[in-house]
């Protein structure tokens, strides 16, 4: 009887068959700055937007109480990151001067599973004036 208890009591806390839904869109920089959020273990995407060779600040906020987040690009020179920060709390990675056109990866290290890609692509021509 209690092994039964306990075997009801494990298929019960298993797995939902539910899976986690994806992350949102692409978030792209407005005014030389992009937010993204670490809660659940997870960013709230794997995708930002930057133009190329403008100074950007990357926002990340740690929705989660007591855990600990960072947002790290090991693929950029100096290789730019935030301290590791128990949440919730909010910080501020500025890149200046921006980084040059090409998708960088970024982390929370300590939790390889937490990647995304930072896209910098260079300013759209159509939109510059002629002279």
């Amino acid at each position: 009887m209690v092994l039964g208890l306990i075997a009801a009591l494990v298929a019960a806390c298993g797995d939902d068959g539910e899976a986690e839904p994806p992350p949102a869109g692409c978030h792209e920089a407005v005014d030389a700055r992009v937010e993204i959020t670490a809660d659940d273990l997870a960013w709230d995407t794997d995708c930002l937007r930057a133009p190329a060779g403008e100074r950007l600040t990357i926002v990340m906020h740690n929705e989660e109480d007591g855990v600990n987040h960072n947002v790290h690009l090991p693929g950029l020179p100096g290789s730019p990151g935030t301290d590791l920060v128990l949440g919730p709390a909010t910080q501020e990675l500025v890149l200046d001067p921006g980084p040059a056109e090409g998708t960088y990866e970024y982390v929370c290290d300590i939790h390889p599973t937490m990647v995304g890609a930072l896209e910098v692509a260079a300013a759209n021509p159509a939109t510059t004036p002629d002279r």
